[in-house]
C-alpha cells in the first residue's frame, strides 16, 4: 500500500489532518465481538471460528511467503498470487470478468528506464587525444537528466552548489553557459559537526535535484558527476543505476562517471589552487573542506556527450471474478477489491531502500487480498439481489495503476456500479481497530453500517475524509465507497511486514463486518445515493487548499480542485496543475508529500513549481493553518 495509504496520508497532510486525529468511534450495541458468518450466510455462534481463521490465515501466509518474492512486477511471485486468486474465484463459482471470459485483464506498466546504447557516449578530447569511455563501466547516463547531446568545453565546478545564504557558491565568478560541468556528489565538510551545511547531517544542497536545478539555472549544456571520497571511503566506487534518481528528465544530459576516470584526466589537467596542483578528487575535496572556498575553473578539455533513454514495460493483470445476481436489481453492481501486488526486493517504495531484502507485504496487502477471496467464498453461497464483481488489483504500489485500468476498461459499465468496497492493510485490528473511510459517501451508508454492526462491537473509527487507495478513482467517478483499513505500523514498506506479525483473527473480524455491509448494500431497495465529502479541517495543520487527483498523479502530484480563497488559490494554483516541487524538495509522487509538508508551518512562504501545459510555472504560496469555519 504505497500510494493508497501514502496517498491517504499525503491527502490529509495537504487537505486535512491525519486519520487518527480525524477518526470518530462508531457507537455500536453490546456484545464483545461479532460472530463470524459462515459460507452459508449464517452465524455459527463461535466467536473465534477456527476454520475461518485458518482459511484466512492460510491465504495470507501463502501470499506473504518468500516463494512469492514480494509480488512485485516481473516476478514469478506476482503470477503465483494471481493464479491463487483465480483458483479461489473458480472454486467459488464466479464467472470470469477478464478478456474473452477469462479471469485476467492484462495490461502493461512502466517499471524502469534503460539506456539506448547506440545513442549514449562520453568522449573527452585532451591534448589532441580522444578518450572514449565505456558505458556501464566508466560512466552511466542518468534518466534524471533526460535525453540530449552536447559538445563543449569542460568546466569543473566543485560540488555544484549555489548557496549564497551560506556564503558559498561554486558558480560565482565562473561562466558555465553552454559548457559541460563536472561536479562532485554531496557537499563539503561532511564529517564536520560545525559545517555550515547542517553539520554532519545531509542538507538540501547535496540533493541531486538541487544540483540539477543549479546547473540548469547556470545554463550549462550537460553535467558529469563523480562520487565524493567521503561517502565512498573504503567502499567500491559504484555507478548509479540509470533510473536511481528518478526518470523525470530535467532537460539536461546527466552522467555519473567513476572517480578513477576523472583522476586520469586530472593527472593531465589538474585543478589549480594557488601554487598547488590537485590531481585527484580526494585532493580537491580535502582542499575545499579545509577553507570552504570553491575551486571552480576550466580544465582545458572538451567533451562530446549524448544519451537517450527508453522505457521498460512489464505485463501485469487484474484478476476479476463476477458473482451474478437474480431479480430486478441484478444489473446493479457492487465492486469488492484489494491490490495483491507489493514491492518485491527493489528499493522502489521501500522505507529501507538500501536493504535489498524481500518485502513480503503480509499486511500490505496480503491481508486485503485474503479478504476479497474470503468474501468470494462466503457471498457465492447465496444469491444476492445485486451483482458483485471481485477484483484483485495489480500495480497499486506503482500508483493505483490497476484500479485506474479497471475504471478505463470495466467488466461492468461504471454507470451500473453502485458501490465499491476496498481493503488495504487489515492485519492490525487488535492494535488499532478498523479505520473506515467513505462511510459518508452515500446517504444510506450510515444506516447500512449501523445495521451491519447491530449486536456487535467491531471497534470502528470513521474517517471524515475519503483518503486514497484503489477506491479513490471510483469515488472520483461518483461511486460511493467504503475503505477498510486497520492502520499503519513501523513495519509498513519494510522487509519486516511478514505473516508472523498479522492479527489473523482481527482480519477475520474485519471481513465479518465487511460481509454484513455488502449484504446490506445488496438488499437496499434503491441504489445508494452518492454524497460528495467535504473534509473537516483542524487548527495547527499546514493548509494548502487542494484536492489531489488520484487518477493523474504520475511524475508529480496532480491537482483535482483548488479551494476558493485558499493559499493555493491565492497563489494561482489551478485545477489540472501537477505539483513537481515545493521549496527545494522534488515532489515525484504523493509519497513525497508527508515529509515535505512536515518541514513547514503556518505562515511559511514557499515556492511551488507546477507543470502546466507542458511548462514549469513557479508560484509563491503562503501557507496557513486550516480554515476555522470547518
Amino acid at each position: 500500500m504505497n500510494y493508497r495509504i501514502l496517498f491517504f496520508l499525503a491527502f490529509y497532510l495537504v487537505c486535512v489532518p491525519s486519520i487518527a486525529q480525524q477518526a470518530e468511534t462508531l457507537t455500536a450495541t453490546d456484545s464483545a465481538v461479532a460472530p463470524p458468518v459462515t459460507a452459508s450466510g449464517k452465524s455459527d455462534g463461535n466467536v473465534e471460528s477456527d476454520a475461518i481463521v485458518k482459511r484466512v490465515g492460510d491465504d495470507i501466509r501463502y501470499l506473504a511467503s518468500d516463494e512469492l518474492e514480494g509480488r512485485g512486477p516481473q516476478t514469478k511471485g506476482l503470477e503465483l498470487a494471481a493464479k491463487h486468486i483465480e483458483e479461489v474465484f473458480v472454486e467459488s463459482g464466479l464467472v470470469g470478468g477478464g478478456d474473452d471470459g477469462t479471469f485476467r485483464k492484462p495490461f502493461e506498466i512502466p517499471v524502469d528506464t534503460q539506456v539506448s546504447e547506440k545513442d549514449t557516449l562520453l568522449v573527452f578530447n585532451t591534448n589532441g587525444e580522444t578518450i572514449e569511455l565505456k558505458a556501464g563501466e566508466d560512466f552511466q547516463a542518468l534518466a534524471a537528466g533526460g535525453n540530449g547531446k552536447a559538445n563543449a568545453e569542460v568546466v569543473f565546478v566543485g560540488y555544484g552548489i549555489n548557496a549564497p545564504k551560506l556564503n558559498y557558491s561554486d558558480y560565482e565568478g565562473i561562466d558555465v553557459e553552454d559548457k559541460i560541468v563536472v561536479v562532485i556528489r554531496r557537499e563539503p565538510q561532511q564529517d564536520d559537526d560545525s559545517s555550515v551545511f547542517d553539520g554532519k547531517r545531509t542538507s538540501q544542497h547535496s540533493f541531486i535535484r538541487t544540483k540539477l536545478d543549479a546547473v540548469k539555472k547556470a545554463k550549462a549544456a550537460a553535467i558529469i558527476m563523480v562520487n565524493d571520497p567521503h561517502s565512498t571511503d573504503g567502499k567500491a566506487d559504484e555507478l548509479t543505476r540509470p533510473s536511481a534518481f528518478g526518470s523525470r528528465g530535467a532537460g539536461i544530459p546527466f552522467f555519473h562517471m567513476t572517480k578513477a576516470r576523472l583522476n586520469d584526466l586530472l593527472a593531465q589537467h589538474p585543478v589549480k589552487a594557488g601554487d598547488q596542483e590537485l590531481k585527484t578528487v580526494k585532493e580537491i575535496t580535502d582542499h575545499i573542506d579545509a577553507d570552504l572556498q570553491p575551486l571552480s575553473q576550466t580544465l582545458d578539455i572538451t567533451a562530446d556527450v549524448g544519451c537517450k533513454f527508453e522505457q521498460i514495460n512489464a505485463g501485469v493483470s487484474n484478476v476479476i471474478g463476477i458473482l451474478e445476481a437474480e431479480g430486478p436489481l441484478a444489473e446493479e453492481t457492487i465492486v469488492v477489491g484489494a491490490h495483491y501486488d507489493h514491492l518485491c526486493r527493489v528499493p522502489f517504495g521501500s522505507r529501507r531502500p538500501k536493504l535489498r531484502a524481500v518485502h513480503n507485504g503480509a499486511d500490505d496487502n496480503a491481508t486485503g487480498t485474503a479478504a476479497v477471496m474470503e468474501l468470494a467464498r462466503r457471498l457465492s453461497a447465496t444469491k444476492l439481489k445485486r451483482r458483485v464483481v471481485f477484483i484483485g488489483f495489480t500495480a497499486e504500489e506503482r500508483g493505483i495503476l490497476g484500479s485506474n485500468h479497471y475504471l478505463a476498461n470495466p467488466a461492468i459499465p461504471l454507470e451500473d456500479t453502485v458501490a465499491m468496497i476496498n481493503f488495504d492493510m487489515i492485519g492490525m485490528y487488535g492494535k488499532q481497530g478498523i479505520t473506515l473511510g467513505g462511510a459518508n459517501t452515500a446517504k444510506e451508508f450510515p444506516d447500512v453500517l449501523a445495521r451491519a454492526s447491530e449486536g456487535a462491537d467491531f471497534n470502528v473509527k470513521q474517517s471524515q475524509s475519503v483518503g486514497g487507495s484503489d477506491h479513490a478513482g471510483f469515488y472520483n467517478k461518483g461511486i460511493p465507497i467504503m475503505f477498510f483499513h486497520t492502520g499503519l505500523t513501523d513495519l509498513y514498506h519494510t522487509p519486516d511486514d511478514d505473516f508472523e506479525t498479522i492479527d489473523v483473527e482481527g482480519a477475520a473480524t474485519t471481513i465479518d463486518l465487511a460481509e454484513r455491509v455488502i449484504r446490506e448494500i445488496a438488499e437496499l431497495p434503491e441504489r445508494p445515493t452518492y454524497t460528495k465529502v467535504t473534509p473537516r479541517q483542524r487548527r495547527g495543520m499546514v493548509y494548502l487548499g487542494v484536492t489531489l487527483d488520484f487518477e493523474n498523479s504520475e511524475n508529480g502530484v496532480g491537482i483535482q480542485e483548488v479551494a476558493p480563497n485558499s493559499p493555493a488559490a491565492k497563489a494561482g494554483v489551478k485545477s489540472g496543475d501537477v505539483i513537481i516541487k515545493i521549496g527545494d524538495n522534488d515532489v515525484k509522487s504523493v509519497q513525497d508529500l508527508p515529509g515535505i509538508l512536515r518541514q513547514r508551518k503556518p505562515g511559511d512562504e514557499v515556492d511551488v513549481i507546477v507543470k502546466r501545459d507542458g511548462k514549469d510555472v513557479t508560484l509563491k504560496v503562503k501557507l496557513t493553518g486550516p480554515p476555522r469555519n470547518r
